[in-house]
């Protein structure tokens, strides 16, 4: 039996399924290595999205985590991937005013 990559395998990168871009897949996670999000995630956060237009992400940097749950398809839709946006974009600006 080969043994992974890594002592963590949700969190590694080693499912390299888009070649050339800057975020990488690991075995349960999108993950968002070299740069900071346009929302105020750190590089290294790692996020997951359902079909029915669930998201959340994970900033182990800032130490905080969000989550929007609908019931809404088609996936990707444009009304609740704005709403996401807006609530990260919140968060981030409430914690950086404290």
């Amino acid at each position: 039996m080969t043994p992974l990559k890594s002592s963590a395998p949700a969190w590694s990168n080693d499912a390299n399924l888009f070649p050339g871009m800057e975020q990488k897949w690991g075995l349960s996670f999108d993950i968002k290595h070299a740069t900071p999000g346009p929302n105020g995630r750190s590089a290294g956060s790692y996020t997951w999205a359902g079909l029915l237009n669930c998201y959340y992400w994970v900033d182990p940097v800032k130490r905080v985590t969000g989550a929007i749950f609908t019931q809404v398809l088609p996936f990707y839709d444009a009304r609740v991937v704005d709403l996401y946006g807006a609530f990260e974009r919140g968060l981030y600006m409430g914690l950086a005013s404290l």
